[in-house]
């Protein structure tokens, strides 16, 4: 394996997830994944996000649509982090 293959598939493995507590730290074009009931998974970009962060749209990947999700419903949000 040439050292650039190596050290993209080192990259894309030392990624890791982490849940986002306060979604006002979010912001639009952010990518994230939703987990809406704590098990269906919605990955895409965040389009808008309301002021106190209880709201936000994405834009699902794989042409999706745009979706509204609500942290009140107990949804919850993780990015990777490298």
């Amino acid at each position: 394996m040439t050292d650039a293959l190596m050290a993209r598939r080192t990259a894309l493995h030392s990624a890791s997830t982490k849940v986002v507590a306060d979604w006002t730290a979010l912001m639009p074009g952010d990518f994230v994944t939703v987990l809406e009931s704590y098990t269906v998974p919605h990955s895409g970009w965040i389009d808008d996000l309301t002021e106190d962060g209880r709201i936000i749209w994405l834009v699902l990947t794989f042409g999706g649509g745009r979706r509204m999700f609500f942290r009140e419903n107990g949804d919850i949000i993780t990015v990777e982090v490298p």
